[in-house]
């Protein structure tokens, strides 16, 4: 067996229905049932899903309050006011103050930008800020991905005379907050008909009202903001970061292009995966670590040098922060392990420690245990612990805090993630009372899952069907990349890859079918010895085309696999059986019949079996090693049937250079017969050197002999010499007992030592699957 690492959640659909949409959209049947699950059920919405350069966005004067802060912004350009765009420190914030300080420069607005710094004054609206902004002669404040609940902070400013914009994505409270506008797709008041917009996505609707058109040259910037910003790619937010890609291959944003140019990433190619692997965390990365101000300043230069040094220093941000993770990680996983128990809850918090990059290292800590993870940074100055919070989707976490909110002077969050502030002397009593609130989780909750959509064949797969699913792109948030499942596939050439041969590439094929699928797997080499020749196995994974001298052909990425059954494993060889003494695994027991056996294992788990004494497999195991042979067969079949291991290993001594015996034949008992009666009182061991050279035969052969003469009773030890008795009647070599045994023993030996793998697999399985002692015959005609 091999046990999957995610649980796998496959979302079933109607099959009639999956059919009518495949007829009526001349698709694919897994395709339709792709668009099913995407509520996709017409040929509109399949043209307008497909095709969006056909459609426009829609108009942002449906947002509430659009008209007034459209007149307020024209008022203060008119009158050459001075403007403050006030941003945020992540990539949906900085690429919001981009579009929006674009547009206003556009219309020849007097503006300027504001970025809070994260570590000393927080996310979103201030006093001191905007005390600050007044004192320096600013008349408007335009808010971009912040100040929806900022109630307090909305007052001040009306108090002092300053006016302010409102534009917002993020959840709002029961009232808003007083300002000359407030730009927010849940607005109560709101007619707009998707409520889902980045941040970004709010800020271009500003900017399209501004500008009595839509700026389309500034969608990159859009895309960007939107796939970092993890919103739902449903709707318009679709329609953007597809038309906002596209800008990004053809004519992207000056700054971008040189940060990807220094990322070595390839725009002319740009995918969402491109902005959330490789765009989005640079820009994130100054934030993290200081003031964001580089990032906003880069997606504003025309100058390409000034976009040079600015790409540089966010690249090198970027590279720190990476370290910053790395040993922040590593000292969390040191606290962790250093406990007693790992609990349900991992809270771990330390001084000094970067509160900027804390969500990620929560995030690592989630995907190592598959617990939630609350990690936090203390000040030693204040004593006061900050810090992220990741959760698992058994375990809400925004629920389990909000219980104890008093604990807290700050927090906020959603089922999966929070961000919280406490004094660090309520640390210990938080992590108990976390522990409490997640006591009802089992291990089954910290299994991490795959949302699967469907079941293929091998056939279902072709060049063809890739390239109809590479057209759901961009993937994200409720257009998730498909991930399909493919059952009992067998598994050819499987070998690992790459310079630290840490990943794995095999061939794909179902029973009987010539159709084959290449497979590779990152991260998982080490499956290739689990996986055993006649494992029918369950793989996941994510398709796409592989193109290599012009030719395409399909590839899966292997993401998880399933072996349900049993696995036999032919080790009778040294490497294998090397490399299975070098492996250390609590879940192995070796079985061992021969004393000197035993010594060649080391620490390894082992039971010694008596062949002479009573035996009943009092153990459990997944692993069951056979390093060596009994006498005979039963003894196997009766350990494989009493404890029905999960993997079976079979060595039998092969890698010892064993040599099968020989029984002599009836010729040779005969002449030693009448050399002992010519000769007799005859001292076989004086004898033993001249029967050797004279016969051929070696000692355990004519100490073989000798025996079956004493069982039988043609003759007797006296003294160290034998003596022939008198024998009253005939009597067959093979009514001795010691003849008999020898014979099952080179038989036991013959056959398991030479034995195919479908042969020995065949046995094990009768032993496996039936509650029957099978014939020892059934190994040599492969029943």
């Amino acid at each position: 067996m091999i046990h999957s690492k995610y649980l796998w959640n496959i979302e079933e659909v109607a099959e009639d229905k999956a059919i009518h949409l495949a007829e009526q959209l001349k698709i694919a049947l897994p395709l339709a049932k792709l668009l099913l699950k995407r509520k996709i059920t017409t040929q509109g919405q399949f043209d307008k899903f497909f095709h969006p350069e056909k459609y426009e966005s829609y108009d942002p004067f449906l947002l509430a309050e659009m008209d007034l802060a459209v007149a307020r912004i024209k008022e203060a350009i008119k009158l050459n006011e001075q403007i403050l765009v006030y941003g945020d420190y992540d990539a949906d914030g900085v690429t919001s103050i981009a579009v929006l300080m674009k547009t206003l420069k556009h219309l020849g607005a007097n503006a300027e930008f504001y970025i809070p710094n994260r570590f000393t004054e927080g996310y979103g609206p201030n006093i001191p800020a905007f005390d600050m902004a007044k004192t320096q002669g600013v008349d408007l404040i335009i808010t971009v991905d912040n100040g929806i609940a900022a109630l307090e902070v909305m007052t001040h400013a009306k108090e002092i005379g300053l006016d302010v914009i409102v534009t917002d994505h993020h959840e709002p409270r029961e009232v808003m907050p007083e300002a000359i506008a407030v730009i927010h797709p849940k607005h109560p008041k709101s007619a707009y008909p998707f409520d889902e917009l980045a941040g970004v996505g709010v800020a271009y609707k500003l900017a399209h009202a501004l500008l009595g058109e839509e700026p389309k040259e500034l969608l990159d910037l859009v895309a960007v903001g939107t796939v970092a910003d993890l919103v739902s790619l449903t709707d318009e937010n679709r329609l953007l970061v597809q038309l906002g890609l596209r800008q990004l291959r053809e004519g992207a944003n000056l700054g971008l292009a040189v940060l990807a140019k220094k990322a070595s990433l390839k725009l002319e190619e740009a995918t969402e995966e491109t902005i959330g692997f490789g765009l989005a965390p640079r820009l994130n990365a100054v934030g993290r670590l200081g003031p964001a101000d580089p990032a906003a300043d880069l997606l504003l230069t025309e100058d390409p040098e000034e976009a040079l040094f600015l790409a540089e220093e966010i690249d090198d941000a970027n590279k720190e922060r990476k370290q910053i993770v790395v040993d922040t990680t590593k000292l969390a996983m040191e606290t962790i392990e250093a406990k007693e128990s790992l609990g349900n809850v991992l809270v771990v918090y330390g001084e000094g420690w970067n509160t900027g990059i804390l969500g990620i290292v929560a995030s690592k800590l989630v995907g190592v245990y598959n617990r939630p993870a609350i990690v936090l940074g203390i000040d030693p100055v204040t004593g006061v612990a900050k810090g992220s919070g990741r959760s698992v989707e058994a375990f809400h976490l925004y629920e389990a805090l909000d219980k104890h909110r008093d604990l807290m002077t700050a927090f906020g969050g959603h089922p999966m993630a929070a961000g919280l502030t406490l004094p660090a002397d309520n640390l210990a009593e938080l992590d108990t009372l976390l522990q409490k609130e997640a006591s009802y989780l089992s291990e089954a909750d910290f299994r991490p899952s795959l949302k699967i959509e469907e079941k293929l064949k091998l056939t279902d797969i072709s060049v063809s069907f890739i390239t109809q699913l590479e057209k759901l792109a961009p993937f994200g948030m409720d257009n998730p990349k498909p991930i399909f499942l493919l059952e009992k596939m067998n598994l050819k050439g499987t070998k690992r890859i790459g310079a630290d041969k840490t990943h794995l590439k095999t061939l794909l094929q179902e029973d009987e079918s010539e159709v084959a699928l290449d497979a590779i797997g990152f991260g998982v080499g080490d499956l290739v010895e689990k996986i055993s020749p006649s494992a029918a196995v369950d793989v996941v994974g994510e398709l796409s085309i592989n193109e290599w001298n012009n030719i395409k052909k399909p590839q899966l990425r292997l993401m998880d696999m399933d072996v349900p059954h049993w696995q036999l494993f032919d080790v009778r060889n040294k490497s294998e059986w090397s490399r299975i003494l070098q492996e250390q695994s609590d879940s192995r027991i070796f079985v061992c019949f021969e004393e000197r056996t035993v010594a060649t294992l080391g620490d390894q788990n082992h039971i010694l079996v008596n062949e002479t004494e009573s035996f009943t497999a009092d153990f459990q195991t997944e692993e069951l090693v056979f390093a060596d042979i009994p006498t005979n067969m039963e003894l196997i079949e009766q350990i494989v049937r009493e404890t029905k291991p999960e993997r079976i290993f079979v060595h039998f001594d092969a890698a010892e250079g064993n040599q099968i015996p020989t029984i002599p034949d009836r010729v040779a008992f005969a002449e030693l017969y009448s050399l002992i009666k010519k000769f007799q009182p005859f001292p076989i061991e004086k004898y033993t050197p001249r029967l050797i050279q004279k016969f051929g035969w070696n000692k355990e052969q004519i100490d073989f002999m000798s025996n079956v003469f004493f069982d039988l009773e043609f003759a007797k030890m006296e003294s160290g010499q034998i003596i022939i008795n008198q024998v009253v009647e005939k009597r067959n070599l093979d009514e001795s007992t010691v003849y008999q045994q020898k014979v099952e023993e080179i038989t036991t030996r013959k056959k398991l030592l030479y034995s195919n793998y479908t042969e020995l697999h065949s046995w094990m399985k009768s032993m496996m699957e039936t509650s029957i002692y099978p014939n020892a015959e059934e190994l040599e005609n492969g029943n």
